[in-house]
């Protein structure tokens, strides 16, 4: 893989990047270098990532290496490696590196400076721009083509986020959100393990998915471009950018020229803006064993976890557990729903930690949401979902992601990629046809999360702090 004439190494090409660049290789998105690859060690290991070399996001334990999950702190060497990389190895995949990531990949945002770890990743499309999190390493390696593919992994758009962030296609797969037998009784797990790729082919090879895949006929789609989450005290639904809105509208229409699509018709949100607190509760529950010293959002979430009681998160829980049948009942006559990714362009680096660092960690938890109101959904069914950009990304171009989520399991990731690629052909005709320009699905400067109106209203006015409780 790769472009003729580059580096094949990913520490030849990381040095190549370093010297055109000038950035350091956390700037890049690579966290460290191992000496050696780690490889499955079995002659003739026949897996479908069989000699590519692939990043490790910085939250996985490789056996003898160093993992710091995201900060300084907390470093340590792993005695063995985890599930997750065990699973990595049997594809054939040669380990080489760690991925930089948020601290314990608690945010949607990636800024290892707040808790003494150096710059983070800058962002290939417009330096000013956020790379989003918590994979935000793993996304800025892959478009800066450091690696044609990068472990990642996605508990609440953690793989969609930053993808969408650099202009990257991004895939969570399907994934069990509670366990079986004794593990049911755990916390539920909204996280996906996948991959960041460098665009939907190598993304289809890394899922071991055929990149070519018939869509059965009649498949019916939903749309919209209204937040689904947020907060009970804000005066209604967050904003989402006019041109987001319009690239997405747009992208539904092109998508029911595929001929195996029957039609498109506008959803509701599926569920009372109150439900997101099921997430939120799940989110601080699974931080609230985190160790100390943590950065301002880790800790604030770990102690909203410490604070719940028993009850809290049993009746999160339970909701969890019934949420997919009531959005089947919600949305009965669509099989995949068509949304933005992202609210708004990546707003600029500091624009979510700078609430956090002024002690309002609840507000830096809104604009989050605000900014990301749709991917959590399919975290927390466990359902597919893939972030698709509309057009290449270029320097100054930021391209407008759409995100098509799968109605349970009415389709499977295959069919997604599917109807990704269709839709970037249709957006691809339109521009080389002149019906479209380009600059249509892009957008020229970072975004404005103020813009979102992601602050709670109380008594007829707009917070402009909030100090936790």
């Amino acid at each position: 893989m790769g472009t003729p004439g580059t580096p094949t190494t990913t520490a030849a090409r990381l040095a190549a990047a370093t010297a055109s660049t000038g950035l350091s290789a956390a700037e890049l998105g690579v966290a460290r270098m191992y000496d050696i690859p780690h490889t499955s060690g079995c002659a003739g290991t026949a897996g479908t990532l069989r000699e590519v070399e692939v990043l490790v996001k910085d939250l996985q334990r490789v056996g003898g290496e160093t993992t710091g999950f995201g900060s300084p702190a907390h470093e340590e060497v792993a005695d063995e490696h985890d599930s997750t990389v065990r699973s990595l190895l049997a594809t054939g995949a040669s380990l080489v590196g760690a991925s930089v990531t948020a601290e314990y990949g608690a945010t949607v945002y990636t800024e290892p400076d707040l808790v003494g770890g150096g710059p983070g990743p800058v962002n290939p499309v417009d330096p000013r721009m956020t790379t989003g999190g918590s994979s935000s390493g793993a996304a800025v390696a892959v478009a800066r083509g450091i690696v044609d593919i990068a472990h990642a992994n996605d508990g609440g758009g953690s793989i969609r986020v930053p993808a969408a962030a650099v202009g990257l296609p991004g895939l969570k797969p399907a994934h069990r959100v509670f366990g079986s037998g004794a593990a049911s009784r755990a916390l539920p797990n909204p996280a996906a393990q996948g991959f960041i790729a460098r665009d939907l082919t190598l993304t289809a090879r890394a899922y071991d998915l055929a990149s070519t895949t018939p869509v059965r006929p009649g498949l019916r789609l939903g749309m919209s471009t209204v937040p689904f989450h947020g907060d009970p005290g804000q005066a209604g639904p967050t904003a989402v950018d006019p041109r987001i809105a319009t690239a997405t509208t747009a992208s539904a229409a092109l998508l029911v020229t595929h001929p195996q699509v029957s039609g498109v018709v506008p959803v509701d949100a599926p569920y009372p803006v109150e439900r997101f607190a099921v997430f939120s509760r799940i989110m601080a529950a699974r931080c609230a064993g985190l160790p100390d010293p943590l950065g301002p959002m880790p800790g604030w979430l770990k102690e909203q976890g410490r604070a719940l009681a028993a009850s809290d998160i049993e009746d999160a829980a339970a909701s969890l557990r019934v949420l997919p049948g009531d959005i089947e009942r919600a949305w009965p006559e669509v099989d995949v729903v068509v949304t933005p990714t992202l609210a708004c362009a990546p707003p600029p680096v500091g624009a979510f930690s700078s609430l956090a660092l002024a002690g309002s960690h609840r507000l830096d938890f809104l604009a989050q949401t605000a900014w990301t109101p749709w991917a959590t959904l399919w975290n927390l069914t466990g359902w597919a979902a893939l972030s698709v950009p509309l057009v290449a990304a270029a320097p100054g171009q930021w391209p407008v992601s759409v995100h098509l989520g799968a109605v349970g399991d009415r389709v499977d990731a295959a069919t997604l990629l599917a109807l990704g690629a269709h839709l970037q052909d249709a957006v691809a005709r339109m521009i080389g046809s002149g019906d479209a320009d380009a600059s249509w699905f892009t957008v020229a400067e970072p975004g404005n999360i103020e813009s979102l109106r992601y602050r709670p209203v109380v008594a007829g006015h707009t917070h402009g702090h909030s100090h936790d409780h």
